[in-house]
């Protein structure tokens, strides 16, 4: 617009000039002046146009790294697997927003480890990767080859490649997007971002799998008796295996927040575990809160999950995983089998069983 007005501003003094009758005359050098200038403030205007289209942020991809980098993945990974680093850039200026470490396959990029710079939760939020290393051995020697592994889209994700388990969400589906607040009016060019990223080669009928998700979270988010059934339809005639993990919590909060209530908040370290504790009970307390879990939080702190209101606690992930403060009954039909940091294992028969039965844990040191 400026250079418009200042074009449309020299043109009409021209033409006052030439009516009447004058002539200026003009050096080369002040020429090519005008001309340096002209074309300097077009790469101002042109640069500041596509900065409006520049993208939010992008992946920048690091090295490969070597065995001693991989947090005991190593023994995990198929032969030939790449693991490698990499950081979310924000272009203006140019800054870290998270970094990651990702496994490359030909199933597409399979997310290890994401540690946000910012806000956490940033983009996503993912169970700490040392306990994943502990769980997928344990799946892949004692989950039988006909079960339906049942887990988070991305947890699936992880377990398919480290466990070689048989999941039922295996596509990169991307939900929930935690999209930071200066961001919401632009949710979908963030949805395009990861999308464009995380794909999977060839074609994929994303909207099919995230609709078999959804029955998914209904179930998790259902009374027990009715989630215990559509967990069952889920498993197709098959024996399924459930993995949660506590950290599901906030996702299903943020996916429904009118089904479930969920409040989080970062506390003290395993160091300080006394005060710590002394700080959830009064958080707790001060609103109200109905039960709560710990798992690890974005550093080395502590993560308190709470369940804002009592319904919440009646939902079948809230009855299935442990939480302080809500019914620890068994579930009828799903036997814990194991548990290690937050992740909790149940076996599910394909047919509902007739009576509930206690069953002993395999819990990790």
């Amino acid at each position: 617009m400026y250079a418009a007005t200042a074009a449309n501003h020299r043109r009409a003094a021209g033409d006052g000039i030439a009516a009447q009758g004058w002539h200026v005359p003009c050096h080369p050098f002040l020429w090519r002046a005008m001309l340096a200038g002209l074309l300097a403030l077009a790469g101002v205007l042109g640069a500041h146009a596509a900065g409006q289209d520049a993208p939010l942020y992008r992946y920048e991809m690091g090295p490969a790294l070597g065995a001693a980098e991989l947090d005991g993945l190593a023994p995990l990974l198929p032969a030939g697997t790449e693991v490698r680093s990499a950081q979310v850039l924000a272009p203006r200026p140019s800054h870290a927003l998270a970094q990651l470490r990702l496994a490359r396959t030909a199933s597409g990029p399979v997310l290890l480890d994401w540690q946000a710079l910012v806000d956490d939760p940033f983009l996503t939020l993912l169970p700490p990767l040392a306990e994943t290393v502990v769980l997928a051995p344990v799946l892949q020697r004692h989950v039988s080859g006909n079960a339906a592994v049942l887990a988070w889209w991305d947890v699936s994700r992880q377990i398919r490649l480290l466990a070689d388990a048989d999941v039922v969400f295996g596509q990169p589906l991307g939900d929930p997007l935690f999209v930071p607040a200066n961001w919401r009016g632009q949710a979908e060019a963030v949805r395009g971002i990861e999308q464009a990223f995380w794909q999977e080669p060839g074609d994929r009928d994303l909207q099919a799998g995230r609709d078999a998700f959804q029955r998914f979270v209904a179930a998790l988010l259902a009374p027990e008796q009715d989630g215990m059934a559509a967990l069952r339809e889920l498993g197709d005639g098959r024996p399924v295996v459930l993995v949660l993990h506590l950290r599901d919590l906030i996702l299903l909060g943020q996916m429904a927040p009118e089904a479930l209530g969920v409040a989080f908040r970062d506390f003290g370290t395993l160091s300080e575990v006394h005060g710590m504790i002394q700080r959830v009970r009064a958080w707790m307390r001060d609103n109200d809160y109905a039960a709560y879990g710990l798992l690890r939080g974005g550093t080395d702190s502590v993560r308190a999950v709470a369940l804002t209101d009592e319904a919440s606690g009646q939902t079948l992930v809230a009855r299935l995983l442990p939480l302080i403060g809500n019914d620890q009954t068994d579930v009828a039909g799903a036997r814990l089998v194991y548990r290690t940091g937050g992740y909790i294992v149940f076996e599910i028969a394909a047919q509902p069983a007739s009576t509930s039965t206690a069953s002993t844990a395999q819990t990790s040191p």
